[in-house]
């Protein structure tokens, strides 16, 4: 009797379950801008792409495109680049490419947009990024020893103080893993990073991509990922804000956009769990 009564008590609990979209405060919509400047090692990098949107409320699924924009990147010899608007069935795609980039170990470039009345900048120097050396694949991880991994190594270069961050794709994960790291204590020696994930098995793929990075977006980094993983959510810790990157209004200072604007070397390495 008391199995049927519990029986008859979660199927009533079940079948009274109800979504509830819970009313929020919206927040005024703000630039999000996409600027990675990639030049994956052993190509030209000629072909580069910005993408435009704006911020929207919670229970929203598509962010909306911002078009018709003016989108340049300037070098140090005022030498610019024009991203020209790719089109789309609806005439509002977002995404601006330019086909003739111009990238340079060093070199400092400014990006410029203008959208809506209002003018944004931001300055960033494309940074090296040093080769993938080799791969490490380990069997043994894990709270119980039967968890795979993979360690890719680089050498770090010597002398100047440098930061990076190591994209890992993976076939088993939804969403790309992300780590960042310095040379604090390995200047001029090998350094890894290492992946780990439950459904690894042989066969599955992973792609890793290594990225030079500027101090600044480093610590821009490590805030995203410190918000995005919850790990600032201790008794002590203060309320998450808004992550501020480096792309100002020229328009109006006080204006937040989201996003950054970055260049740099990329290295790749693809590797199959054996």
């Amino acid at each position: 009797m008391k199995i049927i009564l519990i029986i008859a008590t979660l199927f009533l609990l079940m079948s009274c379950e109800k979504v509830v979209n819970i009313d929020l405060d919206t927040a005024p919509e703000r630039l999000v801008v996409d600027a990675n400047i990639n030049w994956v090692k052993g190509t030209s990098g000629n072909t580069q792409t910005i993408k435009l949107t704006r911020s929207t409320g919670y229970y929203q699924n598509v962010m909306p495109k911002v078009s018709n924009a003016t989108v340049t990147i300037k070098n140090s010899s005022n030498t610019i680049f024009n991203f020209i608007e790719e089109p789309s069935s609806d005439s509002n795609s977002g995404r601006y490419t330019c086909e003739n980039f111009q990238p340079v170990l060093g070199e400092t470039y400014t990006l410029t947009i203008i959208s809506g009345g209002k003018t944004y900048t931001a300055t960033e120097r494309l940074l090296p990024t040093p080769d993938i050396a080799t791969i490490e694949q380990e069997n043994n991880l894990g709270l119980n020893n039967d968890e795979i991994g993979v360690k890719i190594n680089f050498n770090d270069f010597p002398v100047t103080n440098d930061f990076y961050l190591l994209q890992t794709i993976a076939n088993v994960a939804l969403l790309p893993d992300y780590q960042i790291t310095n040379d604090q204590f390995y200047q001029g020696n090998v350094m890894s990073g290492i992946y780990t994930h439950p459904d690894l098995i042989a066969g599955s793929i992973l792609k890793f991509r290594l990225y030079g990075i500027s101090e600044s977006y480093h610590n821009y980094m490590k805030l995203l990922l410190n918000a995005s993983s919850g790990s600032n959510n201790g008794p002590f810790q203060v309320t998450p804000t808004l992550v501020k990157g480096n792309i100002k209004n020229e328009t109006d200072p006080k204006d937040l956009i989201f996003g950054y604007f970055r260049l740099g070397e990329t290295a790749e390495y693809s590797y199959t769990i054996q």
